[in-house]
């Protein structure tokens, strides 16, 4: 009884210490937000930020499989490139920040810049949408452990450069604690509570391969972590973005993001077979120039007179659907009003050109007309996932009995 109101008493704390913010799990400490800078040289910058650590000899487990692969990935983690001792919180960043420059990174604190590091470029490079940040977490298992949890997030930071006046305030050890304690205790994942290493075997490594196996990243689920399965896991992270490159921390690697993308994709009535093969269908629609194409939706409204590539797009649109007589121009004469008028008759959405919005892409064609292209895209996106199949052999193509005897016939 002692034990449990012990336990009740440290968890009703740990509500008092977690705020849920826009969906988001924010653990409340006194130093997490800093005051507003009185220095006006500061900006708000968006980052996508990684976490990297220092391997130690005789861990528990490695992210790659092994001590020396872990080095090898993450470096000997024991100076930043311009000498400063690592420390928690001590960020790598790109060539274009200078050392010292100092940031406050949610869920870090305040620190600065002392490293560099292969896989940190800046935005546009390894297809990065916004420049890139390492942050170290620590050494060893719990190092690692932190590495794993952070993940891959797009963050708004304050940079605030060589401002001596800005002192660091790393706390980011407290809010990791918090914050997993809570996730473990209260969210742990519905299939799988546990991260799964290479190397690895067991009930649960085949069980995450079965699913690999349903959503055709793998030949077959044998209960052994080995490289296929790492590879494959490597291609589900690129698919869904949670890692972009194999040098990534994390690539190849069970943990808690891939996890939470599982859950996602199997929740309450099995694997979402479709949501998956779509997914893969995108990422290999570029392999197959007869069905590649991208998914480029309406965004604004168009008139008679206006010009431009969103009217290229709109003409080659209604020429496709039937609508349009004339090769794309660019411009929105008035053959091309009455052919949106006819499309838009046909949807039921006017009944004569004088009624408002007739021969206009508004609101409501716009929205008939995107929900035709991602019908388009979709559909696409399949056929590039069973087309692979097929070539892999993973896939049977099922002949109705009519059609065999016809082809019995013929022979």
């Amino acid at each position: 009884m002692k034990i449990k109101r012990l336990y009740a008493g440290f968890i009703s704390g740990l509500y008092l210490s977690i705020q849920l913010f826009g969906g988001v799990l924010v653990a409340k400490a006194t130093e997490e937000v800093p005051p507003p800078p009185d220095d006006p040289d500061y900006y708000l910058q968006t980052f996508i930020i990684t976490a990297y650590y220092s391997p130690l000899l005789g861990q528990e487990h490695y992210v790659t499989g092994s001590y020396e692969s872990d080095i090898y990935l993450n470096g000997n983690g024991t100076n930043g490139a311009d000498g400063t001792p690592v420390y928690p919180g001590m960020i790598a960043a790109p060539k274009t920040y200078d050392f010292g420059t100092k940031m406050y990174i949610p869920g870090v604190g305040i620190t600065s810049v002392h490293d560099r590091g292969g896989a940190i470029k800046p935005a546009g490079e390894l297809g990065n949408s916004y420049d890139r940040l390492d942050i170290w977490m620590g050494a060893g298992d719990e190092g690692l452990r932190r590495a794993l949890g952070w993940g891959k997030r797009t963050v708004e930071v304050m940079v605030y450069g060589q401002n001596p006046a800005v002192a660091e305030n790393v706390y980011f050890e407290q809010y990791l604690t918090v914050e997993n304690f809570f996730t473990q205790t209260f969210l742990t994942p519905l299939a799988f509570p546990n991260d799964l290493y290479y190397g690895n075997e067991g009930e649960d490594v085949r069980k995450m391969q079965e699913y690999l196996v349903t959503w055709g990243y793998l030949s077959e689920a044998k209960g052994f972590y080995g490289s296929d399965t790492a590879q494959a896991l490597f291609d589900f992270q690129l698919d869904y973005s949670i890692v972009s490159d194999p040098e990534e921390l994390g690539a190849g690697h069970f943990g808690p993001q891939t996890r939470r993308k599982f859950d996602e994709l199997i929740g309450n009535g099995g694997p979402a077979e479709e949501e998956v093969k779509l997914q893969k269908g995108r990422s290999l629609m570029s392999k197959h120039t007869d069905l590649y194409e991208e998914e480029n939706l309406f965004v604004a409204e168009l008139f008679l007179g206006d010009s431009g590539d969103s009217v290229r797009q709109l003409q080659e649109e209604l020429l496709k659907l039937g609508y349009l007589r004339i090769q794309p121009t660019a411009y929105f004469g008035e053959t091309t009003e009455h052919a949106l008028f006819k499309f838009q008759q046909s949807q039921g959405l006017v009944s004569s050109k004088e009624e408002t919005g007739a021969g206009v892409l508004g609101p409501r064609t716009r929205n008939i007309l995107n929900g035709i292209i991602t019908a388009r895209y979709e559909a696409k996106s399949l056929m590039a996932f069973e087309r692979e199949e097929l070539e892999a052999g993973r896939l049977s193509l099922m002949l109705p009995d009519e059609m065999l005897a016809s082809l019995r016939k013929e022979d």
